[in-house]
């Protein structure tokens, strides 16, 4: 024989067949071949067991448990299990939710009052035994406000007081306004001497259009006015 160690020998007896695929029993944990791997055909001792119709198998490959039916040969469902990829089957989502009912729902219809799908058949509240919501939802929102309103009240006391402390200071502008205005009047200025400047030269060239030459004229009157006042307006930077 070219491959002596490969495969095992069935472990029923009379058989002793070389099995290149053997199985393996979940009870007995011997070894047998595709004729005798059911419990009947290899006589195994745990079928005298009570407790045998509940035990569910493991998978050797991912040690997931394999349910089954109580009928269906463990080897079976965990061969199944194996050949899918050790996928569990997902559940039909889309079944009646009425407790014993198994109807497909090609168009679900949804209960105002539990948010559950229904068929046609039970899809009045009278017909599932409608079961809404439980009121905690209402505690949590109660709950939830009087938090909120206790917050609410918190602020509104700081709020209060700060508006307190502040009244004394609110004919007074701050720094920072103060500084804002200064820098505001400085790009003014600067903006008309641009202006200013801009004017004259098309003055020289005699390219003034009348609304112009009215704007030259007040920008020249409002620097002879500043220049008249002397240091009055005169501003530190």
């Amino acid at each position: 024989m070219e491959f002596p160690n490969l495969g095992k020998h069935c472990t029923a007896d009379n058989c002793k067949q070389l099995d290149f695929l053997p199985f393996t029993c979940y009870h007995c944990k011997k070894i047998f071949c595709q004729e005798h791997y059911k419990l009947e055909d290899h006589h195994c001792p745990s079928l005298n067991d009570p407790n045998l119709d509940v035990r569910v198998p493991t998978c050797p490959i991912c040690e997931q448990p394999v349910p089954g039916r109580r009928d269906q040969d463990p080897n079976i469902r965990v061969n199944e299990h194996i050949q899918n990829n050790c996928r569990s089957e997902k559940k039909p989502s889309n079944l009646c939710k009425h407790k014993g009912c198994k109807a497909k729902l090609l168009v679900p219809m949804q209960c105002t009052d539990c948010h559950q799908a229904f068929c046609v058949k039970h899809r009045l509240p009278v017909d599932h035994d409608c079961a809404p919501p439980k009121s905690s939802s209402f505690f949590a929102s109660s709950s939830s406000s009087s938090a909120s309103s206790g917050v609410a009240k918190k602020f509104g006391a700081l709020s209060l007081g700060g508006k307190k402390h502040n009244h004394s200071n609110s004919n007074q502008p701050s720094r920072a306004e103060l500084e804002r205005q200064r820098l505001d009047r400085l790009n003014g200025m600067q903006q008309k001497k641009q202006e200013l400047a801009r004017l004259q030269e098309k003055a020289k060239h005699g390219r003034l259009s009348e609304s112009e030459q009215v704007r030259l004229a007040t920008l020249m009157s409002l620097a002879d006015q500043k220049g008249s006042s002397g240091k009055k307006d005169c501003i530190i930077s």
